[in-house]
């Protein structure tokens, strides 16, 4: 079970060393503060929308459904990313050290393959939210199999993957030989 959890841990954090107790631990303490951010999150969107659509301004409910879980989701995305993935990159946590070129190369091509294997989710949310945003009423089906909404969903995927995948290369570093 222990072998399970070392590789969900890897898995979900993007960890590349071993796990040990420290690193653990520094997740538990950061997991806990992400979970109370969301629940004080949480409580203040549903109040802050509940407020909005009960106060008569909204005509058309499916628009705004449709637009707040888009938004939930993604300040759900950046909240817990703030709490766990950047607090841990600024303990060096995220950081992968490699011995030789070869190895470098090696987790060069790991991370590649890796948003290789994100870049579809990546264009599903994408397109979900440019279609959400943009249907405006109309045939939800028919705008989100539109070739605009696709073009549209498209680029940013494309270019925030190849940003992503050069921040996470950048982290991929020689260790220095100590003489």
């Amino acid at each position: 079970m222990k072998k399970v959890n070392d590789q969900l841990l890897r898995w979900f954090f993007g960890i590349p060393g071993v796990i040990d107790e420290q690193v653990k631990s520094e997740i538990g303490k950061l997991s806990v503060q992400a979970l109370i951010a969301v629940f004080i999150f949480e409580i203040l969107f549903n109040v802050g929308i509940s407020i909005y659509a009960f106060s008569g301004m909204v005509k058309d409910f499916e628009s705004l459904f449709l637009f707040t879980m888009t938004l939930h989701l993604f300040l759900l995305i950046g909240i817990i990313t703030f709490f766990t993935s950047f607090r841990l990159q600024r303990k060096g946590i995220l950081n992968q050290e490699v011995a030789t070129k070869v190895d470098k190369r090696r987790a060069i091509k790991a991370v590649f393959n890796k948003y290789l294997i994100k870049l579809p989710m990546m264009f599903l949310i994408m397109w979900l939210l440019i279609t959400s945003l943009d249907f405006n009423g109309q045939d939800f089906a028919g705008t989100l199999l539109s070739w605009s909404s696709i073009r549209q969903a498209l680029q940013p995927t494309i270019v925030l993957t190849i940003i992503f995948m050069i921040i996470d290369i950048s982290k991929v570093r020689l260790m220095k030989e100590e003489s």
